[in-house]
C-alpha cells in the first residue's frame, strides 16, 4: 500500500510536468527546452501574487497559468515563430529554447535572487488508507493532471482550434493555403503549453520549494516520460509518468533512495531499446 500511494503521488508530479512537453513536441516537432522556465516562471507567479500582493493562497494556481502563458507567448513572439516550418527547424528551436531558459533562470537569480521560497499554494492533511496514507495534497495534484491530460485530448480530437493544430502539425504550407492562420495556432499552442506548464510548476513546488533551477529536473523526467509514453501521445506521456514513477519507487522502497533515478534511467534506456517508438507512438513527424 506504501508503494502505491508513493506511486500515486510521484507519477502524478510527473504527469503534471509531462503533458504540456507532450503537446509542444507531439503537435509540432517541437522539442522545447524552455519547458523547465515554463515550470519554474509560473512557480514564481504564484509566489508573487499570494506572498507579494496578497492575494489568497487559492489563487496561486491561475497565477502560475497566467505566468507559464506569458513567457509562452514571449518566447514565441520573440523566438518560435520566427523560426517555425523554416529549414533547420527542429535542431534551430532547440538552441534556442535551450538559450531563451537559461536567460530566464539567470534573470529570475538576479533580479529577485537564488533564495528558496515555500510554495503558498498548498493543501494540509491526509486521507487514510488502511494502514497508510495518502496527502490531500496529493490527492489534488492527481486530480488535476488527470483533468489537464482529458481536457487536452479532447481539444485536440474534438475542436476547431484541434483540427487546425493537427493539420498546422501536418503540414504547415497546406494548411496555410487551406484558410489557417498558422502563426495564431503555434501561439495558442505556446499559451496553452504554457498555462499547463505553469500550473505544473505550482503542482511540484508544493513538494519541494521555489527557486530558480527548479525546473531542470522535471524537465529531464519529462524529457524521459514523453519518450518512454511515445513521441506525439499526451495520454501515452501520462502513463509514462505513473509507470516510471512505479519502478522508481519500487527500487526506493527494495534498493534505497539512492538508486530510484538509476533504476529509472536503466528502465527507460531499456525501454527504448525494446520499442524505439516509446509504449504508444506510432509515427515519425516530417514536414516540408
Amino acid at each position: 500500500m506504501d508503494i502505491l500511494a508513493t506511486t500515486l503521488g510521484l507519477g502524478a508530479f510527473y504527469a503534471a510536468s509531462a503533458v504540456s512537453l507532450a503537446l509542444i513536441w507531439g503537435t509540432f516537432g517541437m522539442l522545447n527546452l524552455a519547458h523547465g522556465a515554463f515550470i519554474t516562471v509560473g512557480a514564481y507567479a504564484s509566489l508573487l501574487l499570494v506572498n507579494e500582493l496578497g492575494m489568497p493562497p487559492w489563487m496561486g494556481i491561475f497565477a502560475g497559468a497566467a505566468g507559464g502563458a506569458a513567457i509562452g507567448a514571449v518566447i514565441n513572439t520573440l523566438l518560435v515563430a520566427r523560426v517555425f516550418a523554416r529549414p533547420g527547424f527542429e535542431i534551430n528551436i532547440i538552441i534556442l529554447t535551450m538559450a531563451a531558459a537559461t536567460i530566464v533562470v539567470d534573470g529570475i537569480n538576479n533580479i529577485i535572487g537564488p533564495s528558496t521560497e515555500r510554495q503558498p499554494f498548498s493543501f494540509e492533511g491526509r486521507i487514510a488508507l488502511g494502514e497508510t496514507s495518502i496527502a490531500w495534497q496529493t490527492v489534488m495534484v492527481i486530480g488535476i493532471s488527470l483533468a489537464m491530460t482529458l481536457i487536452l485530448t479532447l481539444m485536440l480530437r474534438y475542436t476547431a482550434l484541434g483540427r487546425s493544430i493537427n493539420a498546422v502539425a501536418q503540414e504547415p504550407t497546406a494548411a496555410r493555403l487551406n484558410g489557417i492562420n498558422v502563426n495564431r495556432v503555434v501561439m495558442k499552442v505556446m499559451l496553452i503549453s504554457g498555462a499547463v506548464a505553469g500550473v505544473s510548476g505550482v503542482l511540484i513546488t508544493q513538494s519541494t520549494a521555489v527557486y530558480p533551477t527548479v525546473g531542470q529536473e522535471p524537465l529531464l523526467k519529462a524529457l524521459i516520460i514523453c519518450v518512454i509514453g511515445g513521441l506525439g501521445s499526451i495520454s501515452g506521456a501520462v502513463i509514462g509518468a505513473f509507470l516510471l514513477a512505479f519502478v522508481e519507487t519500487v527500487a526506493q522502497f527494495e534498493l534505497g533512495t539512492k538508486w530510484g533515478t538509476p533504476v529509472l534511467l536503466m528502465a527507460a534506456v531499456g525501454m527504448l531499446v525494446l520499442r524505439p517508438n516509446g509504449l504508444f507512438g506510432s509515427r515519425d513527424i516530417t514536414r516540408n
